[in-house]
């Protein structure tokens, strides 16, 4: 009875906690950098900790270089969010990528047409087969649906 009493008490809280417009978090991205501090009454006494994503930290001067952590420090609450292994922090503008990906395809649209500029005439003359590119010698038939032979052209 204990158990269903504190689940439902639970539930409860997130509820109203859920209903308060202060409490709701909207995220742009994956992950936020913004180093605001969310009011969260279901962390207890753990520290609230600012939303700082550990991508913006520095590459030295940790005792823990790959999860870029000191010993002792607090974990974020949401460190699956805000850790170094989270989806990675974007900076630029939707704008900004959709023109790198405009320039990437026009190199490669430059540098096909510079190929195919470039591109010299076949040193060797074409091969030439006599009676119609030796189709009867290939045995040939009229039912035939795919030719045999030699290329003529």
């Amino acid at each position: 009875m204990a158990l269903r009493t504190t689940t439902t008490r639970l539930l409860n809280a997130r509820l109203a906690a859920a209903s308060r417009p202060s409490m709701l978090v909207v995220r742009a991205q994956s992950t936020l950098n913004t180093g605001k501090v969310v009011e969260d009454p279901q962390i207890g006494d753990y520290p609230n900790l600012p939303y700082n994503s550990s991508q913006a930290r520095g590459p030295f001067g940790w005792w823990d270089p790959q999860d870029k952590r000191n010993f002792g420090e607090n974990v974020h609450e949401e460190d699956e969010i805000m850790g170094v292994w989270a989806p990675d922090l974007h900076t630029y503008s939707p704008y900004k990528a959709l023109a790198q990906i405009g320039v990437f395809f026009a190199s490669m649209a430059a540098f096909a047409g510079f190929i195919y500029k470039v591109n010299p005439e076949r040193p060797v003359i074409q091969r030439t087969y006599p009676f119609g590119g030796l189709t009867e010698e290939l045995g040939a038939r009229e039912a035939d649906i795919r030719p045999r032979g030699a290329r003529t052209e």
